[in-house]
């Protein structure tokens, strides 16, 4: 069973946020997967041009976004050897066939979620994290999350399924698109999911404010509140660098992007430095025999 990781302080992160150097150049390549309601979900996986296999964060924007909108962060990312995989969610940008037929957003968000079905989109990031631990460069078990207003509220709720070692959620919102209990639902997927968990919201920002402070008690869990009225991809002027560092932190050990060396045991006892009735007579008959 894994063991929880407590969240290293902010104030820590923000002080190790020292620019990282050039990424290598990148590999980019197309996933499209079919919902078990039958949407054509579409995303880019972007693994930066290093040797053996890397950490991937799977992105998932906010409401009447898409992929491109995570651009200042993917790039930060792949800077310290992360690599993305950033989706277009059901209903936006080129997701938006269902069995065929167009179905996308509009304006009116209540209708949309409705229409489109925002509650699926957690089983979507568990379909597209089970696609993409089977892609070659990936290592499975350096997985992260990282959504957006709606986006956020998917990756928490889709922590328990997905097992990511870290998830960042900015402005958790759309409460209401996720039916009756869905704060409670949230918890219940951060603790089943056991991944530190970075959450940032504005006190101005009532839907995401009220969620980011029921998650605050958790374990793994830190929250941070800014006055005023940010909100989602708002807080990347600002923040990211720090939302690379935090990913840096959890998923690249440390920034070092080296795996720990394997515990090397401990050689068998010798009868030189075992120490028993058997080698104390053998001590006193070599002094006897001096």
């Amino acid at each position: 069973m894994r063991t929880l990781r407590l969240m290293a302080p902010l104030a820590s992160l923000v002080l190790t946020a020292a620019a990282p150097a050039p990424a290598p150049t990148a590999v980019s390549g197309e996933m499209v997967l079919t919902s078990a309601d039958g949407f054509t979900l579409k995303g880019t996986l972007t693994l930066p041009g290093v040797k053996g296999k890397v950490p991937v964060v799977i992105l998932a924007h906010q409401f009447q976004a898409d992929r491109t909108g995570w651009a200042p962060l993917a790039e930060r990312l792949a800077a310290r050897g992360i690599g993305t995989l950033a989706l277009d969610l059901r209903g936006h940008g080129a997701s938006t066939m269902k069995n065929g037929n167009p179905v996308q957003v509009t304006p009116n968000f209540i209708a949309s979620a409705k229409e489109v079905g925002f509650d699926q989109i957690p089983a979507d990031l568990a379909q597209a994290a089970a696609w993409l631990r089977k892609q070659p460069g990936v290592d499975g078990r350096r997985i992260g999350l990282a959504g957006s207003s709606v986006g956020a509220f998917s990756v928490l709720l889709a922590a328990g399924e997905v097992k990511p070692l870290a998830i960042l959620s900015l402005s958790p919102a759309g409460t209401g698109a996720f039916g009756e209990g869905a704060r409670e639902k949230l918890k219940g997927a951060l603790l089943r999911g056991r991944a530190s968990t970075l959450v940032l919201a504005s006190t101005g920002d009532k839907d995401a404010f009220e969620n980011a402070q029921s998650l605050k008690d958790l374990p793994g869990v830190a929250v941070n509140l800014k006055d005023g009225e940010e909100h989602g991809f708002a807080y990347f002027k600002e923040r990211a660098d720090l939302m690379a560092v935090f990913f840096g932190e959890y998923l690249t050990y440390h920034h070092t992007g080296k795996t720990y060396a394997a515990t090397t045991a401990k050689p068998a006892a010798t009868p030189g430095n075992v120490i028993n009735d058997k080698t104390l007579a053998e001590k006193k008959a070599a002094e006897a025999s001096k």
